[in-house]
């Protein structure tokens, strides 16, 4: 696969396709670079629905709203006018816009992989089968969810939907091939699904980039400075360069975290709102 781009919290804008390129060509020269906001960024569209599916806990009771609200406001502050929707699958989950547990057989110990189908179902009957093309940003373990949802759904395996609509994913932090060394310590639940052994990841990378209805473009954010999901399992997915973006210094929980991070927040702004690129 190929190599993510390293870069510092403030990421330079780029002017074109060349210099883009020369940018990216020295950035993997030299080991360490620059994640320039793609050509053509301050256009696109930034109106679709915006659905954010947050990370494990292992007390079960996450905020959405404590997950993701800085990140919205930001968001709208750079145009967005879009529906944002948070989304939560735990008994304990507060300010969340949609439960998943309504929409499948999810309990607080449920694998990433049986929320993802959850998730499917919620996103085909809100938004594919009324013909609306959605975004997604998975923060950790919501990125699996995403992903999964994707893929499952193309392949129309037992408990997932039919194929959603889903026009960019977004995923901060994601463990694609796993979680840290500590999760091996994980025997059961879903602690246990994000073990780089375990079948879901395998099942997850038998395909390093599903799409769904229409196409689906995926950028994978990650952090050097991560201790839960190392730089590469963040970026686990075969998908174009410019598609993955490795931050130098972005702790995986914390105020200054992917979502408290504005160069990371504008640069998963700009990736949501572009087309095909």
């Amino acid at each position: 696969m190929a190599a993510p781009v390293v870069a510092p919290t403030r990421p330079r804008a780029r002017a074109g396709a060349l210099i883009a390129a020369v940018l990216v060509t020295s950035a993997l020269a030299l080991g360490v670079g620059l994640a320039p906001r793609p050509a053509g960024a301050a256009g696109g569209d930034r109106t679709r629905p915006v659905l954010l599916v947050h990370g494990y806990s292992f007390s079960n009771d996450t905020s959405c709203a404590g997950t993701f609200d800085r990140m919205i406001s930001q968001m709208r502050a750079e145009g967005f006018t879009g529906p944002f929707v948070r989304v939560g699958y735990y008994s304990g989950n507060t300010g969340c816009d949609v439960n998943l547990r309504s929409w499948g057989s999810v309990g607080d110990s449920s694998s990433w992989k049986t929320i993802a189908k959850a998730f499917s179902q919620y996103v085909y009957s809100t938004y594919t089968a009324r013909g609306i093309a959605v975004d997604v940003v998975g923060y950790s373990m919501g990125g699996n969810i995403a992903r999964g949802a994707v893929y499952g759904s193309s392949i129309r395996e037992s408990g997932f939907s039919a194929p959603i609509r889903v026009e960019d994913v977004v995923t901060l932090g994601a463990p694609h091939k796993g979680a840290a060394w500590y999760t091996s310590f994980c025997l059961w639940g879903q602690c246990a699904s994000l073990k780089p052994s375990s079948s879901d990841i395998s099942w997850l990378n038998r395909n390093g980039n599903p799409q769904g209805v229409g196409g689906t473009d995926f950028t994978v954010i990650g952090s050097n400075a991560d201790s839960v999901v190392s730089a590469s399992s963040a970026t686990y997915m075969t998908v174009p360069v410019e598609r993955k973006v490795v931050y130098a210094s972005v702790p995986h929980t914390g105020s200054s975290n992917y979502m408290g991070t504005p160069a990371v927040v504008t640069r998963a702004g700009d990736a949501l709102a572009l087309l095909g690129v």
